[in-house]
């Protein structure tokens, strides 16, 4: 009975300490996945600036038909214009919408391109043996449970 009980003391003092392991590689996982996200917010590239001037100029088309159409001709000849630039208008929207999601992927990395680069694959080394360090650990539970 009290060799039980020492076993069972003995257990449950190695679960604790592979708790607190899996606690500490979590807490690491997460400053990682925090260095990471400020990585992307750093990246600004040509990508953002591109967006940014495809919506001034989606802004200024917009306005300029909000004012509708200007000059001699009559209405009935400035609808097809109107839907021409409608049409480019959709389409900038539909540029500038992608090249958003583009530079989302991109945000806090470095704006080096060689940099960033390298940054990524470090962090998915890391990840790599983090991950293999955390189910090393999860195997080392479930051997220690039979």
């Amino acid at each position: 009975m009290a060799t039980s009980n020492l076993n069972s003391k003995h257990l449950n003092q190695e679960d604790d300490q592979q708790l607190q392991r899996v606690e500490t590689l979590h807490q690491q996982l997460k400053a990682e996945q925090a260095r990471a996200q400020e990585l992307l917010a750093k990246l600004k590239g040509e990508d953002l600036q591109a967006s940014k001037t495809l919506l001034k100029e989606y802004h200024k088309q917009s306005k300029r038909l909000e004012k509708g159409p200007v000059g001699k001709k009559g209405m009935h000849h400035a609808i097809p214009e109107m839907k021409a630039e409608e049409r480019e208008i959709r389409e900038l929207e539909a540029r500038v919408s992608g090249l958003e999601g583009k530079v989302r992927g991109f945000e806090g990395l470095p704006p080096d391109r060689e940099l960033a680069l390298t940054e990524v694959e470090n962090m998915r080394k890391e990840l790599v043996v983090l991950a293999r360090r955390r189910d090393e650990m999860f195997e080392g539970l479930v051997e220690g449970d039979k």
